[in-house]
């Protein structure tokens, strides 16, 4: 699953748990739809693209449809919740109760299309109710664009399963080179060209790069570091549904995102206990002093700084063990999920299943339904 549809996952198992009725509405594709069933969720297809595309006009209908019989709808990602909130929008004064996270910014991918983006985002803002925000960097970037007030976008970072993702577990295979694990899919937002780049600068001989995922960017990745005559020392070994073996593997944890809200699997290689050196983005603050911050799109400063951690063991094991104390402190996955429970609750949001109690709760409780 994707990092986004992780936090999904987690977030309904804890609802469904508490009993609330819930319906995920995402593609046939992957992992999510049938685990979700398995647990006890109803499902509902509704295919989405990454851009924009003559088929978001069918799955505007069929969230409008879920919609209309439920209490509260919560949105993952920028294209769910322009594609959501549009739906919400054509119900009017009748739409339910509504919560968008959206995981990094549309507008930040550039190109051609941001400010197309920028423009959906200001114009759907009215239609949320909240904004939930993964990091404090992302409710920054989301006012200073949106020019909204503060009280409209509220901050729970992601969290992080800390008894799953634990230094000691299985370790996967490595030689006894150098290794610099990268994990997330290959695509501009990961940068696995910074990754690759920054390995052919690198003064550490024999070192090997991991790169974990699969992904659009693959074939281009491959080329660069034929090119780069890095062939023998790319190690390309595709989507792992559980990174925490390969994470425990590495010798230094390369995150070089160009952009994001609070990446999981940041949060995933502090648990495990990794040296990290990751881009300055949003939520890459969660680091603290466990980790390097470089700059977006600078293999050199990437260079530098793995070969000066490979260079100190006993300072990786320090970054390591702080890493792993602040995401225990701080990001655990049990916060997370109990700060979402709040908001929905503060929507009017309720267990199915919890009987009406006027002395204590106003609310009436009769099967109500969540989408997200």
């Amino acid at each position: 699953m994707s990092g986004v549809a992780i936090c999904v996952r987690d977030l309904v198992q804890a609802a469904v748990d508490r009993g609330y009725k819930i319906t995920v509405a995402c593609p046939a594709g992957g992992d999510l739809a049938s685990w979700a069933q398995e647990r006890g969720a109803a499902w509902e297809r509704v295919e989405m693209r990454r851009s924009p595309h003559p088929s978001d006009v069918l799955a505007i209908a069929r969230i409008r449809r879920l919609a209309r019989s439920s209490d509260l709808v919560h949105l993952h990602s920028s294209k769910a919740g322009a594609v959501g909130r549009l739906a919400l929008a054509s119900l009017g004064r009748r739409r339910p109760a509504s919560v968008f996270t959206p995981h990094a910014w549309s507008w930040l991918v550039g190109g051609r299309l941001a400010p197309a983006y920028r423009l959906i985002e200001q114009i759907m803002m009215p239609v949320t109710t909240v904004v939930v925000a993964v990091s404090a960097e992302e409710r920054l970037q989301g006012q200073a664009m949106l020019r909204c007030r503060p009280d409209r976008i509220e901050v729970n970072p992601n969290g992080v399963d800390t008894t799953h993702f634990c230094p000691p577990g299985p370790v996967a295979g490595r030689t006894d080179d150098p290794l610099l694990v990268c994990v997330g899919r290959l695509c501009h937002q990961r940068a696995p060209d910074v990754a690759v780049a920054a390995l052919a600068l690198m003064r550490t001989p024999r070192v090997r790069l991991r790169l974990v995922g699969g992904g659009e960017d693959r074939p281009a990745i491959e080329r660069q570091a034929s090119v780069l005559g890095l062939t023998d020392r790319v190690e390309f070994v595709g989507f792992h549904p559980d990174p925490s073996p390969d994470l425990r593997a590495a010798d230094v944890v390369v995150i070089p995102s160009r952009y994001d809200g609070m990446a999981l699997i940041l949060l995933e290689a502090m648990a495990c206990g990794a040296a990290i050196v990751a881009t300055g983005v949003a939520g890459t603050s969660a680091l603290g002093g466990g980790g390097q911050i470089i700059p977006v799109d600078d293999p050199q400063a990437l260079a530098q700084s793995v070969d000066a951690l490979l260079a100190d063991p006993e300072r990786r094991r320090r970054l390591g063990l702080e890493a792993r104390k602040r995401v225990v402190e701080e990001y655990s996955l049990q916060r997370s999920i109990e700060g979402i429970i709040g908001v929905w609750r503060k929507l009017g949001a309720r267990p199915a299943d919890r009987p009406r109690n006027a002395a204590s709760d106003t609310w009436e409780e009769k099967g109500q339904k969540k989408v997200s």
